[in-house]
Parts: structure tokens; sequence; C-alpha cells
């Protein structure tokens, strides 16, 4: 299990608390910037239409990775899938079984799935099969995990557009009192108005596109660690030496990154 995040929480809530100073420090009432008919355009429209492209199970899901994600650091870090990938290597020298064993201990999933693979296919397909069908297996991960960042970047669009309706329709009403003549409270009739796009363009920015940017990264981060685990593997699968295959995984890695667990 990862330890908590402190970082990336204090980050997150920081942006909600620059946002409410701001409104505190700008308005001389900030109770103001509490509009019902605003959240209710803007949050609930968000929602409907969000649930119309994409199936609401879905995003519930997401929504409990991203809190997940922010809350506890990774628990398979760097080196410790570099430790388990010296440990195998250690294993499958003293035969299938003590390598069979030591597959059945990895934490980190894809390292514990292809050294499975590894084990039940040794001998019975050739090395670029293998290669393809560990390579197959991380691609269409990948693309799971860039399909859930794409689904964010879309519904941060739905934010700002229903925010500049709900402008528009408090202008709208903004232009009927002055047409009735009632011009006295123009001022406040438009900053409320305003409120919507406010709304709108915070959800966008703090809570969505934080999200898919979350996503994007943790996708990009875990393909790197799924093709060194491959090429792990296909060392292993050629029995070349435990010192060798340390050396040459950690070449995916930045200089920081390589110390083992063990070490």
């Amino acid at each position: 299990m990862g330890t908590f995040n402190f970082g990336t929480v204090f980050a997150f809530i920081g942006c909600f608390v620059i946002v409410i100073v701001s409104l505190i420090m700008s308005l001389e009432n900030p109770w103001i910037a509490l509009d019902l008919h605003s959240t209710i355009l803007v949050l609930g429209g968000t929602l409907f239409v969000a649930s119309s492209c994409f199936p609401y199970r879905q995003v519930l899901n997401l929504f409990k990775v991203f809190i997940k994600g922010i809350a506890r650091k990774p628990a398979n870090t760097h080196a410790e899938v570099l430790d388990s990938i010296i440990q195998l290597s250690k294993a499958r020298v003293q035969g299938r079984e003590a390598f069979k064993q030591a597959s059945e201990q990895v934490k980190h999933p894809f390292l514990r799935e292809c050294s499975q693979v590894l084990h039940w296919t040794d001998a019975d397909i050739t090395r670029e099969e293998l290669r393809e069908l560990l390579e197959l297996r991380a691609e269409t991960i990948f693309a799971s995990y860039n399909q859930d960042a794409a689904i964010f970047k879309t519904i941060a669009k739905f934010p700002p557009a229903f925010g500049l309706m709900g402008t528009t329709m408090g202008m709208i009403a903004l232009l009927q009192a002055i047409g009735k003549g009632n011009s006295d409270s123009i001022g406040s009739s438009m900053s409320l108005a305003l409120l919507a796009t406010l709304y709108g363009l915070v959800l966008a920015n703090v809570v969505f596109l934080p999200i898919a940017e979350y996503l994007g990264k943790k996708s990009r981060d875990e393909f790197v660690i799924r093709k060194m685990i491959i090429e792990a593997i296909m060392l292993i699968h050629e029995k070349k030496p435990a010192k060798f295959i340390e050396e040459k995984v950690k070449s995916f890695l930045l200089p920081g990154q390589r110390q083992m667990k063990s070490a």
C-alpha cells in the first residue's frame, strides 16, 4: 500500500483556496458568489451531458481512481519493480519451480502477469511471438488509460459552455429589465450573470483538466514501466546474467529512479 501523498493533496486543495480567497478579496459581499441558478446550470448540465456521452459508472470509477491517486503515492515504485525483476532473473536460473514461486510473489500486476506468461509458454513459442504477445498487452492497457484521460478532457469542455450559456441567459434578463426602465440594479445583475462563466471556468480548470492530466501522466509513466518489464522478461527468457538484466532495464529510468530497494 502506498503512503499518503501530501504534496498532491495540498496542491489540489490549494487551487480551491486560491479561488475562494481571491473572491473574498475582490467582492464586498463574498456571499453573492453563491448562486443557485448558476450552480444548477453549470454543474447539473455538465453531469447530464457527460452521462449522455459516457457511461456514468465509468466516469464515477475514474473519479475514484483520481481520488485514490492523489491521496496515496504509488505502491509499486521503480525500485520495487526493478528489485522484483532481479529476483525473477535469479529464480530463473534455479529452475522452473523456483521461477513459478518467485512470479507468484511479485506485487506489480503487469510484471506478475508477464512472468506467468513466460512460465507457461517456455519452449512453446518463439522469442518474437513472446515479445509480440507482451507488447500487445502493454499497448492495450496504454490505449485504455489514454481513453480515460481523453474522457475528462472532453468533459472539461462542457462547464465553460454551460457557463457562457448562463451568462447569456443573465444578459437577456438584464436587457429585458433595462427595456422596462428598471436600471437601478444593472451592476448587481451583471455580476450575477457572469457568475455562471466563473463557475464553468473553475470547474473545468480546477477539477476536470487536472484529472485528465493526472490520468494522462499516469498512463505514460506506467507505459515506460511496462516497456521496461517486457525487455526484462525477454532477457530472462534468454537466460541472460542477472547483472546484465539489471543494467539493461535501468536504461529505461532516470538516474534518480535507479536505486534498488534492496540496495
